[in-house]
C-alpha cells in the first residue's frame, strides 16, 4: 500500500514538470507562471537568481518572445513529506533565437522543491540547474 501511495505521489510531483515543459516549449506563458508560487526563486544557468512571481513572468514572457525552446528531462527522483516536495534529474535544453542566430545548447543537473498550495496545487516554490559534469551533452537531442 505505502508503495502505491508514493508511486502515485511521484506521479503527481513529475507531473508538474512534465506541464511546465509542455508550456515552456508551447509559448504558454500564463500557464508557466501558474506553476510557480508567488515567492518563488529561479536560478537558472548563466543568468542572475530571479525572486518573486512578477521577477519571474518578465524573464519568462522575454523568453518566450526571443527563443524557440526544446526540453528534454530525465527523471531521477521525487518525493514528497507533509506539503513539501522535490524533484531531481537530468535537463538538455536548447534555446533557438527566433532571430537566426546560433541556438544555445544547456544541459545538467537541476532541482526542482514544489509546496502544496491553499487550492490543493502543487506549485513551483524553487527551480534550480547548473552545469553538471555527469551529464552527457550530446544526449539525448542536441545531436552528435
Amino acid at each position: 500500500e505505502q508503495l502505491r501511495s508514493m508511486t502515485k505521489l511521484d506521479t503527481e510531483l513529475i507531473a508538474v514538470i512534465e506541464d511546465w515543459v509542455k508550456a515552456y516549449e508551447g509559448d504558454d506563458a500564463e500557464r508557466v507562471i501558474d506553476l510557480y508560487t508567488a515567492d518563488a526563486v529561479v536560478a537558472v544557468q548563466g543568468r542572475a537568481t530571479v525572486n518573486g512571481g512578477t521577477a519571474i513572468a518578465e524573464l519568462l514572457r522575454a523568453s518566450l518572445v526571443k527563443y524557440d525552446r526544446r526540453v528534454t528531462i530525465r527523471f531521477d527522483r521525487a518525493e514528497r513529506e507533509a506539503n513539501w516536495g522535490y524533484v531531481y534529474g537530468r535537463s538538455w535544453i536548447t534555446l533557438t533565437p527566433r532571430d537566426g542566430s546560433v541556438a544555445t545548447n544547456l544541459f545538467g543537473r537541476f532541482i526542482v522543491v514544489l509546496r502544496h498550495c491553499e487550492d490543493g496545487k502543487w506549485r513551483i516554490f524553487m527551480d534550480f540547474d547548473q552545469p553538471s559534469a555527469d551529464v552527457e551533452p550530446t544526449k539525448p537531442h542536441f545531436g552528435s
